[in-house]
């Protein structure tokens, strides 16, 4: 009996969605999709700069901080009563911030590489 309960304790530990720090794959493959639309489209040029990018930001913020921040950023124009709610969320407007602070350092860390060379491996 201890045996299943350890090998069923390990197998919800082992299919848990997000850990602590780690963001999904959804948003991960959202945030690159959008970031090369932004640059110009799919092109491996773009994959790279914004692959940067995204792990710059990822070190910067928790992903739940980043949850918030890009959620106060969508719905802060909201207008009337359901938008006052975002309009006055301290906490919201702080990590709205940290997202603006975080993208900017990212995008002067990582610059938007021109051309991408494919070396061709030998056969030695």
């Amino acid at each position: 009996m201890k045996k299943l309960f350890t090998g069923i304790t390990l197998f919800l530990l082992g299919t848990c969605s997000v850990l602590a720090d780690e963001y999904p794959t959804d948003e991960t493959v959202r945030y690159s999709l959008n970031c090369m639309s932004e640059l110009g489209g799919q092109t491996d040029e773009n994959l790279y700069t914004c692959t940067c990018r995204y792990d710059a930001i990822r070190t910067a913020m928790t992903f739940s901080d980043y949850e918030e921040g890009v959620t106060f950023e969508r719905n802060k124009k909201m207008p009337g009563e359901k938008g006052s709610f975002f309009r006055d969320n301290k906490r919201g407007e702080g990590l709205y911030e940290k997202l603006l602070e975080s993208r900017i350092a990212a995008s002067s860390a990582c610059v938007v590489v021109k051309q991408v060379k494919l070396i061709k491996p030998t056969n030695r």
